[in-house]
């Protein structure tokens, strides 16, 4: 056939063997392997060992008026409050069930902030790391002296204070005092990059503020507060689920289309990683003269193919890490945890979305992989590799952009044209998969690509034997293009 040359297998598999084997052996590429471990095992003892990368701020407020000091650390206990129930309320289905995010709040509100982190401590006993969102950045004590000139030596380091029977580091003062009858407030501290304290009190003035304000017209800030937040709560509903069932949309809804999101994003890693490394193959093998000795004896055709092949190899080892540790981990989630989204990551991985992210995983690497070759075929170094590859890693990029689009608007005109066309279909159709669209356009979208990457590949080996027996480079491309195309002279 005319887009089908003859091709030896056994020397196509010797080229793909040596492309593959040539990077495996190598220290960097098993280093690059074993680092996604590395970095887990590190992670899970840090987990256990609860080792504190960012230890807390101990500071004070030493207000000389005596009027909102107690108004500040009201506000910062507020604010403890809001985000705990935000956390608790995120951990529902999930590490908790709906009677313990039931008892903790009400130990919030009863008994507040502290007690209810000791509770959670209590069920999480050796996993601090997961509660990492309720760490406070900065702990507020009592002003160890009574004057700023007395904090001196604790702001520079010379003094340090005692909490709870050991010697801390003194972090920054919040010094509130009346000059001419307006309030001053400074903040001291060695580290000039903390706000934290700086907002918390710039907050607090500004609701006081507010208050003044709202006080003067008989209000208060509870009907603001209710009046911003709206009296009605809306939900979401999907009318195509079963009507035997609550049709609100819920997390097992939702998931599917983040999972969908990081599939495309794997897909397009997966895809730029191996079309480059053909390049850098390629362009190698061309410099070093390795190809005009291989032709001795074997196709052009045998050689796009075998590169193809060993790349693809070398690729998925060195993204079998993270498919190892990703399956590892739902697996786990999904074995061990009886959920509202163990449900959901269950549902997400359907037999539609496995054939058809294999299957554009296939394609698209294909398609640029053989594009990456006629690239590195046209080079004469490494400097016009990259001048020539720019728009293709620039289109790549460009059309990644389609997953968080397909997030937000997964029945978008534009997405279904984006996976349509061969540049974006492989992460346009992964994003649009949990919206169930029509078998037909899957299947037109396959068949595109497919007869795009025919094509593609056709090129390559036109491009290749050009580029590789004649010598030439981009500098040939654009002289024929004046002579054919232009009609100019030389």
């Amino acid at each position: 056939m005319f887009f089908l040359p003859a091709i030896n297998l056994r020397r196509t598999f010797l080229i793909a063997r040596r492309d593959y084997l040539g990077y495996v052996k190598t220290v960097g590429f098993w280093v690059s392997f074993l680092l996604p471990f590395l970095g887990a095992g590190l992670g899970f003892a840090f987990t256990q060992l609860d080792v504190e990368f960012s230890p807390p701020r101990y500071e004070a407020i030493l207000d000389e008026t005596g009027n909102y000091e107690a108004g500040i650390l009201s506000l910062y206990e507020e604010r403890d409050r809001q985000k705990l129930e935000t956390v608790l309320n995120g951990m529902e289905g999930t590490l908790l069930s709906q009677a313990q995010v039931s008892q903790l709040n009400k130990t919030l509100e009863s008994q507040g902030a502290s007690e209810t982190l000791s509770e959670l401590e209590t069920l999480f006993p050796s996993s601090g790391s997961q509660l990492s969102l309720l760490d406070k950045k900065v702990i507020f004590v009592p002003s160890p002296a009574k004057t700023l000139e007395e904090m001196q030596p604790y702001l520079k380091g010379e003094k340090r204070i005692m909490v709870e029977g050991k010697e801390q580091p003194f972090a920054g003062l919040l010094h509130i005092r009346k000059q001419d009858d307006k309030t001053i407030i400074d903040y001291w501290s060695k580290n000039i990059t903390a706000n934290d304290t700086k907002r918390l009190a710039n907050d607090y003035f500004q609701r006081r503020s507010v208050d003044a304000f709202l006080e003067k017209g008989g209000l208060d800030r509870i009907g603001l507060d209710k009046a911003a937040k709206g009296a009605v709560k809306i939900e979401s509903f999907n009318p195509t689920k079963a009507e035997t069932e609550s049709q609100a949309v819920n997390k097992e809804d939702r998931i599917p289309y983040i999972v969908a999101a990081v599939l495309a994003g794997f897909l397009w890693l997966t895809v730029f990683s191996g079309s480059y490394m053909l390049l850098t193959s390629m362009l190698e093998e061309k410099l070093n003269k390795l190809l005009e000795m291989m032709l001795a004896s074997t196709r052009f055709s045998e050689i796009i193919f075998g590169k193809l092949i060993g790349v693809a190899a070398l690729t998925l080892t060195a993204m079998a890490p993270y498919l190892l540790l990703g399956i590892g981990g739902i697996a786990a989630i999904v074995f061990f945890q009886d959920s509202e989204m163990t449900r959901a990551l269950a549902n997400s991985f359907t037999p539609k979305i496995i054939i058809f992210f294999l299957i554009f995983l296939i394609l698209g690497y294909i398609f640029y992989g053989a594009c990456f070759i006629a690239m590195g075929a046209l080079s004469q170094s490494m400097q016009d590799a990259q001048t020539i590859t720019t728009p293709i890693v620039i289109i790549l990029t460009l059309c990644v952009l389609v997953v968080p689009f397909g997030l937000e608007n997964p029945d978008s005109p534009l997405l279904r044209l984006a996976s349509l066309f061969p540049l974006s279909s492989p992460f346009a159709v992964i994003v649009r998969l949990p919206s169930d669209p029509p078998l037909w356009e899957l299947i037109l979208s396959t068949v595109i690509l497919a007869l795009c990457s025919i094509v593609v590949i056709w090129a390559a080996g036109r491009i290749f034997r050009y580029g590789v027996l004649s010598g030439s480079g981009i500098g040939a491309i654009k002289g024929w293009f004046n002579r054919v195309i232009l009609r100019k002279k030389a």
